[in-house]
């Protein structure tokens, strides 16, 4: 009898972007597994970034997500391309701890506001050693519950005695301060008012923020414009022995109850293009992933 010629046609296995499959494999040596839709989505971002003509704008970035707690700690990139300089480890390092009962690949993963945080093992220091400054970075969060003045708490604050202090942070109690408007980034001298950029709404979802030189920075959520003004030019440089380390879900010192769901800090954006083409590329992941929030 014939065979059916559709019967021996080999099934087509999933490609996915090569940076993807590095990303599994380092979630599998972290203990964590992952669906093969995540890996869908986590591949289709992968190649909007390199499309964009952005990859080598980021020194860390972390997806969170995975079926368990262990692969939502392992970051997708770790320097400006996979055949470069890593920096950090491997995975963050979970502060409290939090557990598993704190994640879900559809909600992210929560604090509690007093113990629990994400030690993505980059320091001040290490954005220095990068080629980031108070002046010339990105820091950015994907928050699923801001909700009013008592937004996120994300950053590193160093209070190590200088007269000026740095930090580098988004709308943390600690490193910014508050306005009646919106959340704030804060990047350099942590006296109050000083390199603060104020946002002028607010929102959940997809926080980007970034300074491209002194005087010049843009705050965004979920792809739009909300820039504010800047408060004073005026910073300390970041320090390239300073071992403060960057939390998310917290800055070190005071710890936040925010849900997030990806994080990123680098090198800026600095043109609009960039910065809508990563806000898409976000937002699509989110999407994919059935968390997308605005």
């Amino acid at each position: 009898m014939a065979m059916n010629p559709k019967t021996l046609r080999p099934r087509k296995k999933a490609s996915f972007h090569a940076e993807a499959l590095l990303w599994q494999t380092a979630v599998i040596a972290n203990g964590g597994t992952v669906s093969s839709g995540t890996m869908q989505a986590v591949s289709n971002f992968c190649t909007s970034i390199v499309t964009a003509g952005i990859r080598s704008k980021f020194l860390r970035l972390n997806l969170v997500c995975g079926n368990n707690l262990a692969a939502a700690r392992v970051p997708l990139y770790r320097g400006a391309s996979a055949a470069g300089t890593q920096y950090g480890s491997a995975a963050d390092t979970n502060i409290g701890p939090l557990t598993s009962g704190d994640y879900s690949e559809a909600t992210g993963l929560q604090g509690n506001g007093s113990t629990k945080a994400l030690d993505c093992t980059i320091t001040l220091g290490t954005f220095k050693t990068f080629g980031t400054d108070y002046d010339n970075v990105h820091l950015a969060v994907y928050n699923r519950s801001l909700s009013g003045v008592s937004g996120p708490s994300f950053g590193a604050y160093d209070q190590s005695g200088l007269y000026f202090s740095n930090a580098l942070g988004i709308n943390s109690s600690s490193v910014a301060q508050y306005t009646s408007t919106g959340p704030d980034f804060i990047s350099g001298s942590i006296t109050p008012g000083e390199h603060d950029l104020s946002a002028t709404s607010f929102a959940r979802g997809f926080h980007l923020a970034e300074f491209t030189a002194a005087a010049a920075g843009f705050y965004g959520i979920n792809g739009a414009n909300v820039t504010g003004a800047i408060a004073n030019v005026y910073a300390d440089p970041f320090d390239a022995t300073d071992a403060t380390p960057l939390y998310f879900l917290g800055d070190f010192d005071t710890l936040s109850s925010q849900l997030l769901s990806a994080y990123s800090c680098g090198l800026p954006m600095t043109t609009a293009a960039n910065r809508l083409a990563f806000a898409t590329a976000m937002t699509a992941f989110q999407t994919a992933l059935g968390r997308n929030v605005t």
